[in-house]
C-alpha cells in the first residue's frame, strides 16, 4: 500500500494536514485525524482547512491549531501560506484530499515527510509516502485512513466523530424544545438537501412521504437542512396538508450534532447532514441517484441504508443530469415508507 509503511515509524514533533473546504468531506475525515494523533499522541497537528468546514474541528482534542484557507485565497494567499508553511519547519505533512497540486505544496512549503495519495500522479513523485487509492472504497472515510496506514497508524475504526460543546447541546435542546420535540417521543428527520441538484429527491415526493409517516402516531416528524435548503422546505410545507415542524436553518453544525441524537432516524440525500447523522449514529436511509453511495454515501457505519435508482444515461453525473432527474423519480415515497418503518422496527427490537 505504501513506499513508507515497511520503514519504522518516525515520531514526528510537527505535523501540517491539508484538507478539503465542504462540511461532509472534512467530518469524513475525522477518522483519519483520529488515527494520526493516535499514531503521533505527542506531536503539534495543525489542520488547513476550507473556511466553510472550520467549523467540524471545533473542540476536536485530535487538533492543536486550524489554519482557516479563505475560499477565494488567490495567489497572494497561497504564496503566504507557503511561507508560513516554511517558517515553521513542519516535520510531516499529509493530503487528506486527492488534490493535484498538495503534494507540491508540502514539498514547496519544506516539509520532510509527505504522506498522501495517488491518485492524481502529476506531482504524486514529492511524496515520500504512497497510498494507492482505492476506487471501489469511501472515497473519504477509507482512502484517507489508508493515507495514515502508510505511516504505520491504526485505521480499525472508521466511525466520524464531532465534540459539541455544552452550550451547543443547550442551544440545540432550546430549539427542539420550542416546537415540543423533546417530550419522549422519537424523531423522524427529513433533510431534502443534497451536495449536487441530481441527487435531489422532488419535493413533492417528501410531502407525499410526511403524509404517510405522520399516522405513525409515536413519533414526531420534522423538515431539516440548512439555510440553503429555506426554499425547497417551504415548497414541501406547502405541498403537503400535514403541518410539521420546519428546522431549516436553526442549527450550526455542532448544534445539529447535539439535536441529532434525540433521533430515531434521518431521512436524506447525498450531503453533509448525513455524514454528521453518521458521527452521532443515527440511523440513516439515504436517497441516492447518480452519486456512487459506495463512494459517498453513509454506508460506513453499520445499519444506514440506501436506496437508489440508475437510469443510466450517457454522460449524466451527480452534477450533471441529462434526463430530469429520472433516477430519482424512480424511487417512490411507498419504497422509502417502507424502508422506514422496516429501519424504524429494528431499532425498536434492538432496544
Amino acid at each position: 500500500m505504501s513506499s513508507g509503511a515497511s520503514r519504522e515509524t518516525q515520531q514526528p514533533g510537527s505535523i501540517i494536514v491539508l484538507t478539503r473546504e465542504h462540511i461532509g468531506d472534512l467530518v469524513c475525515t475525522t477518522p483519519a485525524l483520529r488515527s494520526l494523533r493516535e499514531l503521533f499522541p505527542k506531536a503539534k497537528i495543525v489542520v488547513e482547512v476550507g473556511e466553510r468546514a472550520a467549523c467540524v474541528l471545533q473542540g476536536n482534542p485530535h487538533v492543536d491549531e486550524v489554519i482557516i484557507r479563505k475560499d477565494h485565497q488567490g495567489i497572494a494567499g497561497r504564496i503566504g501560506f507557503l511561507r508560513e508553511l516554511r517558517s515553521r519547519h513542519f516535520d510531516l505533512g499529509v493530503v487528506f484530499d486527492d488534490s493535484t497540486d498538495m503534494p507540491l505544496t508540502l514539498w514547496l512549503g519544506g516539509a520532510r515527510r509527505r504522506a498522501g495519495l495517488d491518485r492524481k500522479s502529476r506531482w504524486v513523485h514529492l511524496l515520500t509516502d504512497v497510498a494507492h487509492y482505492n476506487p471501489n472504497t469511501h472515497e473519504m472515510v477509507d482512502n484517507f485512513r489508508y493515507v495514515a496506514a502508510t505511516l504505520g497508524a491504526d485505521i480499525t475504526n472508521a466511525k466520524p466523530e464531532l465534540f459539541p460543546s455544552s452550550n451547543d447541546i443547550a442551544l440545540a435542546n432550546d430549539v427542539l424544545r420550542e416546537h415540543d420535540l423533546l417530550d419522549g417521543k422519537p424523531i423522524i428527520g427529513l433533510n431534502p438537501g443534497a451536495s449536487a441538484p441530481s441527487n435531489r429527491w422532488p419535493p413533492n415526493r417528501f410531502a407525499e412521504l410526511i403524509g404517510k409517516l405522520t399516522a405513525l402516531k409515536d413519533y414526531h416528524i420534522v423538515l431539516m437542512g440548512g439555510p440553503q435548503d429555506s426554499a425547497v422546505a417551504e415548497d414541501i410545507r406547502a405541498a403537503t396538508t400535514t403541518p410539521i415542524p420546519v428546522l431549516t436553518g436553526r442549527f450550526t453544525v455542532l448544534e445539529l450534532t447535539a439535536a441529532l441524537q434525540h433521533f430515531r432516524l434521518l431521512v436524506t440525500g447525498d450531503t453533509g447532514p448525513m455524514h454528521i447523522a453518521c458521527a452521532t449514529g443515527t440511523p440513516i436511509l439515504a436517497l441516492f441517484g447518480p452519486a456512487l453511495p459506495s463512494e459517498s454515501g453513509p454506508l460506513y457505519v453499520p445499519g444506514n441504508r440506501v436506496i437508489r435508482k440508475v437510469a443510466g444515461c450517457p454522460g449524466c453525473t451527480k452534477y450533471n443530469c441529462t434526463r430530469q432527474q429520472e433516477c430519482m423519480l424512480a424511487i417512490s415515497a411507498d419504497e422509502v415508507y417502507s424502508a422506514a418503518c422496516d429501519m424504524l422496527a429494528n431499532k425498536t427490537e434492538e432496544r
